[in-house]
């Protein structure tokens, strides 16, 4: 059966009224099968952010207090691990031919292997191995879970079912965090000397990383697998690069390029400008973890009622204030807002992923996904180098007036979203688009006429013959 046109039994309801089928949910699972899969991929989500996010809040101590290593050392080891994000590329050609379900297991084992490595490290060089092999665990799962999550979602709902997948991650966090803190913490109480007694705690805390991300490995891997899920796999491209989905390459470009901003010098704002300890620091992940838990579900509905373009314009003007309020606030408890501010608008990338998902075809989603992450570490290494340079020579606000630039060519790019347009022939059939037309677009494609953009040249015809202007019910931005 074409993709396009499955038909998927709905839930049968508590009534004796029988069951419905929507030729625009493609999804191939059955009602139980995608209760399973959102309780798998929930747990999942939980356990791998839980150790991601407690190795991060681990290594600055650990780095420092037990490795002896210095801030130029630690810009190296930053420098080696995003370079698996770049080559993400060629790792996703390997991987997602396993299927996307065994590919994630095998990345959040690649992941819970490195982390646990950490444990041993004793130097600098012992260092570059985990680092290595966690990184390319941590950046395959990233462009994965997103992938896994929108499988489930039914076409109108995509945002709503990422948002809820986001906020999951993040009482991931939050978890680790307050897991970390009290250990920091009920160390220094018992003993009185932090630094001469935390180290087997730490090493201890990064092993019990590892194990997280080797149980999420375990759990995902019974994740339900649709027959259309296995044939996109076995159709999907090596390494996907279409000039039709520029603009979500673009926009994952210039997205990366302001996070390298943001991760580079926000902290050390923070730190070397107004004083704050890490307790603080702590202190506002902990905040912004428990504010992006509840926060994920609503965003997500946002974009799915609002649009892409819409919310990404709202994301990227906030973007902006928080920037310029990095740049010239003086005021610390404004500082700490822009901070809780940034981490919250991560949230709003949701729409550039949603955006992808409506225009592609299911079998380029995966591995799109991968191109636009290793597009985001293209500049990994050069933005931070030309933000420490201004940083030196004119001050600590001028990193932050140099990423404004990409912001603002994000806002230029976002107002050129057009969902309705833009999907390429084969891509999921949007909600509410009539199923008729849908399925006359799909038998006729290979005669119909194609733009250089990839968009179908004649849909106007097609709708006319169902009496029904061309686009209605398409436009979802």
């Amino acid at each position: 059966m074409d993709v396009g046109t499955r038909v998927v039994a709905a839930p049968a309801r508590a009534t004796s009224e029988a069951p419905t089928s929507d030729p625009t949910d493609d999804r191939g699972l059955s009602a139980e099968q995608l209760r399973l899969g959102f309780l798998l991929l929930a747990i999942t989500t939980f356990v791998a952010t839980f150790a991601l996010n407690a190795t991060q809040a681990l290594s600055p101590n650990f780095f420092r207090d037990e490795i002896g290593m210095d801030g130029a050392q630690n810009g190296y080891l930053i420098a080696i691990r995003e370079v698996p994000g770049f080559l993400l590329i060629f790792v996703a050609a390997v991987l997602l031919r396993l299927g996307m379900a065994r590919a994630t297991a095998l990345s959040l084992l690649i992941m819970g292997i490195g982390y646990a490595l950490f444990a041993s490290a004793t130097s600098f060089s012992s260092l570059i191995i985990p680092t290595l092999i966690g990184s390319v665990g941590f950046h395959s799962w990233l462009q994965l879970h997103d992938a896994l999550g929108l499988s489930l979602a039914k076409p109108g709902e995509e945002g709503s079912v990422l948002g809820r997948f986001r906020g999951i991650g993040f009482a991931g966090s939050l978890v680790a965090l307050i897991v970390v803190l009290a250990v920091v913490s009920g160390v220094e109480w018992q003993t009185g000397n932090l630094l001469e007694n935390q180290g087997p705690w730490l090493r201890g805390l990064l092993i019990m990383s590892g194990v997280a991300a080797v149980i999420g490995a375990v759990v995902i891997f019974r994740f339900p697998v649709s027959d259309n899920s296995r044939a996109a796999a076995r159709a999907a491209p090596a390494i996907t690069f279409r000039k039709e989905y520029g603009l979500y390459y673009w926009l994952s470009f210039l997205d990366g390029s302001r996070m390298q901003i943001y991760f580079a010098f926000a902290p050390f704002v923070l730190v070397e400008q107004f004083g704050v300890n890490a307790r603080a620091l702590i202190t506002l992940l902990l905040v912004s973890s428990l504010i992006n838990w509840r926060a994920g579900a609503f965003i997500g509905k946002m974009v799915d009622r609002f649009g892409e373009k819409r919310m990404l314009t709202i994301g990227y003007s906030l973007h902006l204030l928080v920037f310029l309020g990095f740049a010239f606030s003086r005021n610390i408890w404004l500082l700490y807002l822009t901070y809780l501010g940034y981490n919250f608008l991560f949230l709003f990338s949701i729409g550039t992923t949603t955006y992808l998902r409506k225009i592609a075809r299911r079998e380029d989603l995966a591995p799109s996904l991968a191109m636009g992450i290793s597009l985001a570490h293209l500049t990994a290494v050069v933005v931070p180098i030309i933000g420490a340079a201004l940083w030196v020579q004119l001050g600590y606000q001028f990193p932050f007036l140099f990423g404004t630039i990409f912001i603002f060519i994000s806002l230029w790019l976002t107002q050129k979203i057009d969902v309705a347009k833009q999907r390429v022939p084969g891509s999921p059939p949007l909600a509410g688009m009539a199923h008729e037309a849908e399925r006359e677009m799909e038998i006729e494609r290979p005669t119909l006429p194609i733009e250089d953009d990839g968009v179908i040249g004649d849909t106007g015809a097609i709708a006319a013959r169902d009496g029904r202007r061309p686009g209605a019910g398409d436009d979802r931005t």
